[in-house]
């Protein structure tokens, strides 16, 4: 199973589409997807809006056949609301397209100018998966990576090597604040040189956030 996170630029329909709703919101972002029902064109998920300039969530607006069923949370120009509705009938067809055996992961935000999308499956269904999302827009990048649901997910993403000199340095202190090692330290336990012991932190944690910022 591996995780793909692809970003698009919307297709001219679809900003028409959704003109009025980014004329006034400038992100939205899926917290949580709670049901996508295929047959029945059904989606309920949580989603946090931060309004543009000049409005306030008072004045959120709604795709269309989407409405709010809460408000959960205001702060300024953002709300986390929870919201339910079906699929406008200009994407029906479409929608249906996307049952595929996947599981619809975060990050998932969209932009007037940007789409991102998150899911986890197997190479045809993620095949399958990038063929239909080219109707929704152009795609500008994909990143995957294994999925993995151990409790050191985040990990995942790091070489054999790289995991265990990183882990090696947490439990040694080096990343406490004071450090309880410095890196000639740490490269005398590892039993390798200082600039390769650099090396391979700096490769680590790279890797580290752009695994967590992956979409973004």
């Amino acid at each position: 199973m591996r995780k793909a996170t692809v970003e698009l630029v919307p297709q001219p329909f679809l900003k028409d589409l959704l003109h009025d709703y980014f004329e006034k919101i400038e992100y939205a972002e899926i917290l949580q997807m709670i049901r996508l029902d295929f047959d029945r064109d059904i989606k309920t998920a949580i989603v946090r809006c931060i309004m543009r300039d000049g409005y306030s969530p008072e004045d959120l607006p709604y795709p269309p056949g989407i409405e709010v069923m809460d408000v959960l949370k205001v702060d300024g120009k953002e709300a986390i609301c929870l919201m339910r509705g079906g699929v406008p009938d200009e994407l029906r067809l479409m929608f249906k397209e996307f049952d595929l055996e996947l599981i619809w992961d975060l990050p998932t935000y969209f932009t007037s100018e940007k789409l991102v999308y998150t899911v986890i499956g197997d190479q045809p269904n993620l095949k399958r998966f990038f063929e239909r999302i080219r109707f929704l827009g152009e795609i500008k990048s994909i990143s995957c990576q294994r999925a993995s649901y151990q409790h050191y997910d985040v990990l995942s993403c790091l070489t054999n090597r790289q995991r265990d000199i990183l882990i090696k340095a947490k439990k040694g202190g080096y990343y406490d604040y004071p450090r309880r090692i410095n890196a000639d330290q740490l490269a005398e336990r590892l039993g390798i040189g200082k600039s390769a012991t650099v090396e391979h932190l700096r490769k680590a944690e790279g890797r580290i956030i752009s695994h967590i910022f992956s979409g973004y």
